[in-house]
């Protein structure tokens, strides 16, 4: 198992697609919080408004320590999430693309061991790219924050709520990795993997717009929508944000008191990757490992 992860790892991070989409997210946040920043230090005081005003304040609390960690890590469980989809397909989908993957069982026949390691690095992986993205984002925080005048350094509690806030922030992003990786077993091909994640994400979206009109009809279900992946994944998100100072609810005026709680949350979106990943291991000791053509 150490060679296969000692492998997976070498490829992987010598893909020129995992460096070009790691280099497409840091620049796209860099970008985003740069715009936040400017935003809320040359609007803030000359809005009238009271609620523009306090949009442009949240700006600037997002864009300064330690409201910066919870943009971050905001931003990677938002557009990093399509990312991950995307890197997952293609790590996976590429074997069968490149006819690599029936060389590769040739040598290491047991198949669950190889998906556990594709896995297994694709996720450390992705550990990695959080990390490199509070970087990036702390580095912005002390630019626009030290040009402005406005510089608040973190303190120890932020500096420890840290490492939970990480983990809660790869936590979302599981799910929808392993769904992936199922997917491409499934179609045997990296379009398959992006297509069957991307489907999904589009689905959820559109089933919380459903469950919204029904509740307001007076159908109770509520509870039932507590249970998907999305709106685990926004408890997690919001208790992130939390964390670190930030009310969503002043940009978005998304409500809050209706997620699930984040041990329901963690528990549940668990309960989702163990699901997929358990079904991707059975299907792909099963199928025919050639490509879907």
């Amino acid at each position: 198992m150490a060679d296969l992860l000692r492998a997976e790892w070498l490829k992987q991070t010598r893909r020129p697609l995992a460096r070009l989409l790691l280099g497409i997210v840091l620049v796209i946040l860099a970008l985003q919080l740069l715009l936040q920043g400017t935003l809320s230090a040359l609007l803030g005081a000359q809005l009238t408004s009271s609620g523009a005003q306090g949009i442009l304040a949240e700006f600037g609390r997002g864009t300064n320590f330690p409201g910066i960690f919870g943009t971050v890590l905001g931003f990677v469980n938002g557009i990093g999430g399509f990312f991950a989809i995307v890197y997952a397909a293609a790590a996976l989908g590429s074997e069968y693309a490149w006819g690599t993957l029936r060389a590769q069982l040739a040598r290491h026949p047991q198949r669950a061991r190889f998906l556990i390691a594709k896995a297994l690095v694709v996720l450390a992986l992705l550990a990695v790219a959080i990390l490199l993205a509070l970087l990036v984002g702390s580095v912005v925080a002390l630019l626009v924050s030290g040009l402005s005048g406005t510089l608040v350094l973190p303190g120890a509690a932020d500096l420890l709520a840290l490492p939970a806030a990480v983990a809660r922030a790869w936590l979302v992003l599981v799910p929808y990795t392993l769904l992936t990786l199922l997917w491409v077993v499934i179609g045997r091909s990296a379009l398959a993997g992006v297509a069957g994640g991307f489907i999904y994400l589009f689905a959820e979206a559109g089933l919380g717009y459903a469950v919204l009109f029904t509740e307001l009809l007076g159908d109770g279900w509520r509870g039932f929508y507590n249970l998907t992946i999305g709106q685990n994944i926004n408890a997690l998100t919001i208790a992130n944000n939390q964390a670190f100072g930030l009310n969503t609810a002043i940009v978005t005026g998304f409500d809050p008191s209706s997620l699930p709680p984040v041990p329901q949350a963690v528990g549940v979106i668990m309960l989702y990757g163990i699901t997929f990943f358990a079904s991707a291991v059975w299907l792909f000791g099963r199928r025919d490992i050639s490509g879907a053509g």
